[in-house]
């Protein structure tokens, strides 16, 4: 019989649960509440966010839309988010190729602004999405005027620079190494290794989406 898969999304789940709609979140400005909601309307509703500014009835159609929402109970709210984008959404297949790496980050989000948080000890197969996300998020998160290594426990990435003038290395475990690409520096445990120019050029560089 196989072992089932870790499922991110349920352990995310749970994790507001946990916490509650008011429970902060690393991100400036955003409780549990917001980061579920910016879940939410990612994954069935983008429309409902622009088109509450909308005149018209548009508008008011996207606003009254958006409340119902708002008004569900958050057990309600965090079952929505348990059951996923569907099976034909295109932001499932997307999150199924990048490795859940939306999911892994803003888990970590909610979770890392808890007092006494510690890091995950994420299963193989969860630890193998994170690194794939690493993969696919580093050429286009970070722009750094440096040669960067990264190393986990998986391997090894390397993300050049056309000006680089210098060369990191940074090492950590697949999702910490996720966080720090994302520009999570504050929570992200890794240790960064280099030469003064291109420790220079990763403090003017930037990191993130």
């Amino acid at each position: 019989m196989h072992e089932r898969r870790h499922d991110e999304r349920e352990a995310f789940a749970r994790t507001f649960l946990t916490h509650g709609p008011e429970a902060p979140t690393i991100l400036p400005g955003w409780d549990a509440a917001e980061l579920l909601e910016h879940l939410l309307l990612r994954e069935g509703a983008p429309h409902l966010r622009v088109g509450s500014h909308l005149p018209g009835a548009l508008g008011a159609r996207a606003q009254r839309a958006l409340d119902a929402l708002r008004a569900s109970s958050w057990q309600e709210r965090v079952e929505r988010f348990r059951q996923g984008p569907g099976r034909l959404s295109p932001i499932g297949r997307i999150d199924a190729l990048s490795g859940q790496g939306e999911l892994l980050i803003h888990h970590e989000d909610l979770r890392r602004a808890q007092l006494g948080w510690e890091p995950r000890q994420l299963p193989a197969e969860a630890a193998a999405d994170a690194w794939r996300a690493v993969g696919l998020m580093a050429p286009l998160a970070m722009r750094v005027r440096a040669e960067v290594t990264l190393v986990s426990p998986l391997g090894g990435r390397q993300l050049r620079s056309r000006r680089a003038v210098g060369s990191l290395r940074v090492h950590g475990d697949p999702l910490e190494l996720l966080l720090w690409v994302s520009g999570r520096d504050e929570v992200a445990r890794v240790r960064v290794h280099g030469d003064q120019v291109a420790l220079q050029a990763l403090r003017e560089g930037r990191r993130g989406l």
